[in-house]
């Protein structure tokens, strides 16, 4: 939850930014002044929050993404992680979309996102990059940290895979939120390497062609194509 606003004064754009790195890539369902294809520094993005009103049940648990820090990850995680194919540098980008809340809307905005990310979600501020690597502001960003009652932590590659494929939850199937983020990202990181994405989604594929299962065939929300700065 948001408790308060922040504006930048360290030379970076001023106002009220929220930076997304899951769905809010590509399900924008609220209105914002501008946005803003950037990255955060030293932060990974993982599928080990599980989503128990969204894209699975509380019996049945779907996998959303959330941030793992660097120095946490390396202290307790990457041991555990079979997604990782090369060396992960420290100051790892994580590519997503800043949005600049319009002032007369931030109170709106922030009560609607407040409650799509109730499901272990708490807000933090990070310092935004743009994608020429130029500080652009310091946003809020939602994180299901690792001591929080929905998160799942590592698995298995394949069983993960599996996880995503067969979950689904009132806002849709776990896998179409799981395809349409490695589609944006592909897209509004111009490639940059995302191995726990790029891993995760060949197992995810093979899972589901295994299972002949009609999943593959999803409409992105964005238009990602229309805009990329």
């Amino acid at each position: 939850m948001i408790t308060q606003p922040i504006s930048t004064n360290d030379n970076g754009e001023p106002g009220f930014w929220v930076f997304g790195y899951g769905s809010l890539i590509w399900k924008v369902d609220f209105p914002y002044e501008r946005r803003v294809v950037s990255y955060v520094r030293s932060m990974h993005r993982r599928f080990w929050q599980g989503s128990h009103d969204h894209r699975g049940t509380p019996s049945q648990p779907g996998r959303v993404v959330t941030l793992i820090g660097s120095n946490e990850f390396e202290a307790k995680w990457r041991h555990l992680d079979d997604t990782i194919f090369d060396a992960i540098p420290k100051d790892e980008k994580c590519f997503g979309v800043a949005y600049k809340l319009r002032e007369s809307q931030v109170a709106q905005v922030v009560a609607h996102l407040d409650h799509r990310e109730k499901n272990g979600y708490s807000s933090l501020t990070v310092k935004v990059f743009a994608a020429d690597d130029a500080f652009l502001t310091t946003a809020h960003v939602y994180i299901g940290t690792t001591d929080n009652e929905a998160f799942l932590g590592p698995v298995g590659c394949h069983e993960l895979a599996q996880q995503i494929v067969v979950s689904k939850g009132p806002s849709g199937r776990n896998i179409d939120y799981f395809l349409n983020l490695c589609m944006a990202v592909r897209i509004i990181s111009a490639n940059h390497s995302d191995s726990h994405l790029s891993v995760l989604e060949a197992a995810v594929l093979k899972v589901a062609e295994g299972g002949k299962a009609c999943i593959l065939r999803i409409r992105t929300q964005t238009p990602f194509q229309s805009w990329s700065s």
